[in-house]
């Protein structure tokens, strides 16, 4: 709900970190990535993957109990109640009561981020928070390949990996693979990043097709990597051969099961209209959405209040007519914006969207600038896939961008001190 300004030189940290601080991010860590993973849902909204994201957070706290800044509280109390009044407003022109669930996770996600930034700036947490990447990715393909194996099992023809819809669950597989090629030591880290797209192409989502440029210049720089800091010449042969496997595989595998990982690919080439109607679609729920924003001046200030874009827009004045919509679920109010930065610039207070906005780039020239190129081509990827679908409410966005903040924000030292050379 709320975003740290984005710094503009580096702050003094500790030069060390506890063990028992170390411990603490590295198991909250661990437990975010692999938890958001676990859509399976306990009741109503609440599924695993929040008890995942209170676990986590609580943990990080626990590791730093005096995290946070007096101007972190009022950037948080702002945000709320900002809210608070989006909330009030709506009410009153809508007929719309704010979700709960929405503004508690938000709240959540934000106090999350707002700790990690301070965790690894400050405390020099960068280094744990590696560390605990490095030990949850491999984790994570497998908690991948089971769900997966379990829905094909099951007779699903294409598996969605645990999650409610398919593009999370390809997204998910897609950061940890840049993840696995970012943190991960030595040639496995391309076989496990290959594993974890293969897993991405297995769903009928469109959106690993985005990512896998950027996926591939990621490759040639692990590859590059790995045969830079070979200290024996079977290493050097090793990655020549995990680099051939790399393109060899992906071609044996499509050849032999073309149809399991090609569906997403399918869709985009379809000549039957499906692919364009749905891109129709998602554009015109983008166009509704702008125009809800500027409908009065309580929605452009304030917002909708997270989530509640679907019902509000039945609630609106605008003809619905004139948009080719999924009207039964916007009747219903379950239809997304299908568009994560326009559901943060419409749903959320004008100044959050505009902070979110700054730090994302301020973010990104700072990857580039310590050239941490494969989580800044992996930023670029994830921007361009969430502008066409809403992935914010999902836990695996809240850790991308966690990721992205340690990166771009932690002391230049705690990142020579990572588990993988920056690249």
């Amino acid at each position: 709900m709320t975003l740290v300004a984005s710094p503009v030189k580096e702050i003094s940290s500790d030069p060390e970190i506890s063990p028992r601080a170390s411990r603490l991010v590295i198991a909250s860590t661990m437990i975010m990535f692999v938890g958001m993973l676990l859509g399976m849902k306990i009741t109503g909204r609440f599924a695993l993957s929040n008890v995942a994201q209170i676990s986590g957070t609580v943990l990080l706290f626990l590791a730093f109990p005096r995290l946070l800044r007096p101007k972190d509280l009022v950037l948080l109390g702002l945000g709320l109640v900002s809210t608070a009044v989006a909330a009030a407003a709506v009410a009153l022109r809508y007929d719309y009561t704010a979700s709960p669930y929405h503004i508690g996770y938000f709240l959540l996600a934000s106090l999350y981020l707002v700790g990690v930034y301070r965790a690894c700036r400050e405390r020099s947490a960068g280094p744990a928070f590696g560390e605990g990447v490095r030990r949850a990715v491999p984790i994570c393909l497998v908690v991948l390949l089971v769900a997966g194996v379990l829905e094909i099992a099951r007779g699903a023809p294409f598996p969605t990996l645990g999650f409610d819809d398919k593009s999370h669950g390809s997204v998910a597989a897609c950061f940890l693979a840049f993840a696995a090629l970012r943190f991960l030591r030595g040639p496995q880290q391309i076989v496990v990043a290959l594993a974890l797209f293969g897993i991405a192409l297995i769903t009928p989502s469109r959106l690993p097709f985005t990512f896998a440029p950027f996926l591939l210049l990621a490759l040639v720089l692990a590859y590059r990597r790995v045969r830079r800091t070979a200290r024996a010449a079977w290493q050097v042969y090793l990655s020549h051969l995990v680099l051939a496997s790399a393109f060899g595989v992906p071609v044996a595998v499509g050849l032999l099961a073309g149809d399991r990982f090609t569906a997403g690919l399918d869709r985009m080439l379809a000549d039957d209209g499906a692919a364009v109607a749905s891109t129709e679609s998602h554009l015109d729920l983008i166009l509704a959405g702008a125009q809800l924003k500027v409908e009065n001046i309580w929605n452009m200030l304030f917002g909708i209040t997270p989530g509640g874009f679907a019902s509000v827009l039945t609630a609106s004045d605008i003809d619905l007519r004139l948009y080719r919509l999924p009207y039964t679920a916007i009747a219903e109010g379950t239809a997304p914006m299908h568009s994560s930065l326009g559901s943060i610039l419409l749903e959320f207070p004008l100044w959050v969207a505009i902070g979110f906005v700054v730090v994302a780039v301020h973010a990104f020239s700072r990857l580039l600038h310590r050239r941490e190129l494969t989580f800044a081509s992996f930023f670029v990827a994830l921007i361009a896939a969430t502008t066409f679908y809403s992935s914010h409410n999902e836990l695996f966005f809240v850790m991308c961008l966690a990721t992205v903040l340690v990166l771009a924000y932690c002391p230049e030292r705690d990142l020579r001190r990572q588990a993988s050379p920056a690249g």
